[in-house]
């Protein structure tokens, strides 16, 4: 990581962990955890060599499940979200940032969600979502999500020059 971190290698731009091999299980979330642990951990004390970082996190509910939801009733796996929970919390002040993506927000750890500054939504129609979109952009343009066409999306938040929430068509190629 720290190989990474500090290279300044054009081809050191992007680094890609993919554990196929372990999905949806407990080890995912460990292995996780370890390596936001030690990303944080050398973000905070490196802050002057630190590069920004983003971490991208694709089929979120694998690795930063609502525990409520997800079947991890045991204290360990309970224990270890709330640690990716809570480097989600503090990531940002050392320069490492977050970007969550999901299929539901019923199923990703609700701090972590409330931690995003910026929502990117496509149609939906279940009332989890629509309840936790609500939340953000209000019950007038949640109630737009559902007639979203292909290709739409709501989006609102700091990565948007708009007070209220946008209607955005995404360029197909």
């Amino acid at each position: 990581l720290t190989d990474f971190l500090v290279s300044d290698s054009e081809d050191k731009r992007l680094g890609i962990i993919t554990l196929d091999e372990i999905s949806n299980t407990k080890a995912t979330i460990y292995i996780t955890e370890l390596f936001l642990t030690c990303l944080l951990n050398y973000a905070r004390d490196n802050e002057a060599k630190c590069p920004r970082v983003l971490l991208v996190v694709e089929e979120a509910h694998t690795v930063m499940p609502e525990t409520s939801t997800m079947g991890l009733g045991d204290y360990d796996s309970k224990g270890i979200v709330a640690k990716i929970a809570q480097i989600a919390l503090q990531g940002r002040k050392y320069g490492v940032g977050l970007l969550v993506i999901a299929q539901r927000t019923a199923t990703v750890s609700k701090t972590v969600l409330t931690q995003c500054n910026t929502i990117v939504s496509f149609s939906c129609f279940d009332d989890t979502s629509l309840g936790f979109f609500s939340n953000f952009y209000g019950k007038t343009h949640t109630s737009e999500i559902p007639n979203l066409q292909f290709l739409q999306a709501l989006i609102f938040g700091k990565g948007v020059k708009s007070q209220r929430p946008v209607i955005v068509d995404i360029p197909y190629d």
